[in-house]
């Protein structure tokens, strides 16, 4: 489930103590006008020792990468965005969270010359509700489990590598996922597939990557085809690969989602969903390898089996801190 109002918000750099009061950006900053930011979402989960980041640093450097792929000019190196994000992720006091840092432009400068643009890191932070099993105090639970999505194929393709760079995580760029979503649910469809520009081939879905099951071989699209790769994408290759499941990276036509057995994609904030049909299509309701996958992913992320290297503990809330702001 995904609050659509954040409850936390952590800004850092120039422009932070003008702005953070107010909680907005001027509508003249470029990140509003042109869509020139950058960010990343990262989860929190309640675990036995504590709550933690889940793939901290994976994230962040992401994040840096994105920012050097747009010559967004920053003063934040991987250190300084890690204790801004771990002092966020305290300070909003969520045992299970989503959050969402990100690099924009706070000043009402009209430019598109990113390079005369100053650059601030925002930090907003989401509670998210814990399975109906695990929730407790200070955490919130879901009324009931996510049915599997309708799906649909978008004429919206994504873009090609020369009209953008697809590592980027970039504001500007969820406009096409935006029409490709907005399209879909209006045809009475819960989610779009986006194509390769160039090859036509299956991309990714809106906000997620795409995975299939045929005769108990997993597949997911290479990173040929212009999808974003995704933290999440590539927690669930490995936890599958720890399995011991037949993994394959490589070119997925429309016509291979049809005939699979099992659909599902993957998300930071949506973690894993069961695809439910493709264009009317139903696939068997029947998932072994999504429940396998899924039940391993929820163990590792609340802190019940291997890959601590993933999780990042969440230190106590610090007083007297650079001011933030709450609602």
């Amino acid at each position: 489930m995904n609050p659509s109002t954040s409850a936390y918000t952590y800004w850092d750099g120039p422009g932070a103590q003008r702005t953070a009061p107010g909680r907005g950006i001027p509508f003249g900053s470029s990140s509003v006008q042109h869509g020139t930011a950058v960010f990343e979402g990262i989860r929190c989960y309640a675990t036995p020792e504590g709550p933690a980041l889940f793939r901290l640093d994976d994230h962040l450097l992401r994040l840096l990468n994105s920012a050097r792929l747009l010559g967004i000019h920053h003063d934040h190196d991987l250190r300084r965005l890690r204790a801004a994000t771990l002092r966020a992720a305290a300070e909003s006091g969520f045992a299970d969270a989503y959050v969402r840092p990100g690099l924009f432009a706070a000043d009402p400068i009209l430019s598109i010359d990113l390079s005369t643009v100053p650059f601030t890191l925002g930090i907003e932070v989401w509670a998210m509700a814990a399975p109906p099993a695990e929730a407790g105090e200070g955490r919130t639970s879901a009324v009931a489990p996510v049915p599997g999505v309708r799906l649909t194929v978008s004429p919206w393709r994504r873009p090609s590598p020369e009209t953008f760079p697809p590592r980027a995580k970039a504001v500007g760029t969820y406009v096409t996922s935006a029409l490709a979503k907005t399209a879909a649910v209006t045809a009475g469809f819960d989610d779009a597939l986006q194509l390769d520009c160039v090859t036509g081939r299956i991309a990714e879905a809106t906000v997620s990557n795409v995975f299939l099951v045929t005769d108990g071989r997993l597949r997911t699209p290479w990173l040929t085809d212009s999808l974003l790769a995704g933290i999440t994408r590539d927690t669930v290759l490995t936890l599958a690969r720890d399995l011991g499941l037949e993994v394959a990276e490589g070119p997925v036509e429309v016509s291979d989602v049809r005939a699979a057995q099992e659909v599902f994609l993957t998300g930071t904030a949506s973690e894993l969903v069961p695809v439910a049909s493709l264009e009317g299509r139903p696939y068997a309701r029947e998932r072994p390898v999504f429940d396998a996958i899924a039940a391993a992913f929820r163990a590792t992320v609340t802190g019940h089996a291997r890959h601590p290297e993933w999780r990042t503990p969440v230190p106590a809330a610090v007083p007297d801190q650079p001011a933030a702001v709450t609602s």
